[in-house]
């Protein structure tokens, strides 16, 4: 029978018993109905993980035990970062969740100059609360012990800036020339940027250009700005698979 898993930070505190939060609480209550004595295991998002027992069960809180050593994940040394656009709730959603689970590490999420003025107009905050929520839930589900991390930029400009001089970016556009070729990626550490429904702007062009960042074309089909950044996320975990180290 397959174990279920809660993320909590808690697992890799230093008592052997604690609480999880409300909303983990609620899903083994309320969706999955578990009882107590069952074991789950529980991982805290950084790598560390243990099975515990439920020793104590409410509707809006659950108390657990460690019952063996704290475990830690092999830590991962290619990093695939995905610099991506605030698009309509649920494309976006769709997108996170499928780049979590073909394991992108880090996500820099962006406010597009070209935003769709639907979007615009909604509580950006909320989006990104339910970000987390989406990387946690897709981390239980397939077995990550590490949480992708999230980070915030208001505009395509301030996300390139976070990133180092030295670190390879490539920006996936219709209107490049150059082929992407997986040949080609021989860095650990790979970046990738794609646009939302309506494109880049000129001067989000501009400032690609401006900071030499490689552009490449997928083909000639042109992709939704949630299927892009997951078909070339694709294609790098492939490649960083075949990397013995």
């Amino acid at each position: 029978m397959r174990i279920h898993r809660v993320y909590c930070k808690l697992v890799s505190g230093p008592n052997d018993e604690f609480s999880l939060d409300e909303s983990q609480s609620q899903h083994l209550v309320r969706a999955l109905r578990l009882k107590e004595g069952t074991i789950i295991e529980i991982f805290d998002g950084h790598g560390y993980f243990a099975k515990c027992k439920i020793i104590s069960i409410s509707k809006t809180n659950c108390d657990v035990v460690r019952i063996e050593e704290l475990k830690k994940s092999a830590t991962c040394h290619q990093i695939l970062t995905a610099v991506i656009p605030i698009i309509k709730a649920s494309n976006f959603n769709f997108m996170l969740q499928k780049l979590s689970e073909i394991g992108v590490n880090k996500f820099v999420i962006y406010k597009p100059q070209l935003i769709d003025q639907s979007v615009a107009k909604k509580n950006i905050t909320k989006l990104l609360d339910k970000s987390k929520e989406v990387v946690i839930n897709v981390c239980k589900q397939c077995g990550n012990n590490f949480l992708p991390s999230l980070a915030f930029e208001n505009s395509l400009k301030d996300a390139i800036s976070s990133f180092k001089s030295s670190e390879i970016i490539y920006t996936f556009d219709t209107a490049a020339e150059e082929y992407f070729n997986q040949d080609e990626l021989k860095n650990d550490h790979i970046s990738i940027i794609t646009g939302p429904e309506s494109g880049f702007s000129e001067d989000e062009i501009n400032e690609l250009s401006n900071k030499k960042i490689n552009f490449r074309y997928l083909g000639d089909n042109v992709l939704r700005s949630e299927t892009a950044p997951i078909f070339v996320a694709a294609l790098i975990k492939n490649y960083f698979g075949k990397i013995k180290k």
